[in-house]
């Protein structure tokens, strides 16, 4: 039995250029565990800021993330690490 992980996932430079105009933009980001898919976030409007939009995730240790669709740059990273629970019988 594990606890959960703390992560955060920041979302930078979601945005898009149209007819010279910056814009807003839709990102998708997967969350994986040992390769599979066990959840997904989709991220949408314009965000420039150089702090990104930081969003927090719980879950399981050994979690990662992976842009599936859109134009930005994506951070997944372990704010505060599971700890294996001690075992009582």
């Amino acid at each position: 039995m594990t606890n959960n992980s703390t992560y955060q996932i920041t979302v930078r430079d979601l945005y898009r250029i149209e007819n010279g105009a910056v814009c807003g933009d839709e990102a998708i980001v997967a969350i994986t565990f040992q390769g599979q898919e066990i959840d997904r976030f989709g991220f949408a409007g314009k965000c420039l800021s150089a702090d990104g939009f930081r969003r927090t995730y719980l879950g399981r240790p050994g979690l990662t993330a992976s842009l599936i669709s859109g134009n930005c740059k994506i951070e997944f990273s372990v704010q505060q690490p599971g700890a294996m629970a001690e075992f009582r019988p």
